[in-house]
């Protein structure tokens, strides 16, 4: 039976690290998922880029004027399946040891 462990890290580059640290520790690539959050182009229901450019909005930012509330670009979900105790645990340590939280923590923390 296989357990998935999923933690949310915040930066892409981390996020590769990490996943270098599970297939090191012998982990196979089928067990471990990596996938970006969002995206440059966004996510599918928020992907329309068009419309007034920043200067006429009265000089606001990407990031208020295009990106929607919420998005964050550069976290990613790091799922690892695990088959037995000693591969939770070893899981564990790994995102303990890299910062790696719960998806459920940063929503409690309003972590967008």
């Amino acid at each position: 039976m296989t357990n998935p462990i999923v933690r949310m890290i915040q930066d892409f580059a981390l996020a590769e690290q990490v996943r270098d640290d599970f297939l090191a520790a012998g982990f196979s690539k089928d067990a471990v998922v990596l996938s970006p959050v969002g995206d440059e182009a966004g996510p599918g229901q928020s992907n329309f880029t068009v419309g007034d450019s920043s200067e006429v909005k009265g000089g606001t930012g990407y990031n208020d004027v295009f990106r929607p509330e919420g998005d964050v670009h550069g976290a990613c979900i790091l799922k690892i399946m695990t088959t037995d105790a000693s591969q939770e645990d070893m899981a564990n340590a790994i995102f303990a040891r890299h910062h790696a939280a719960s998806p459920h923590a940063m929503s409690a923390q309003g972590v967008p």
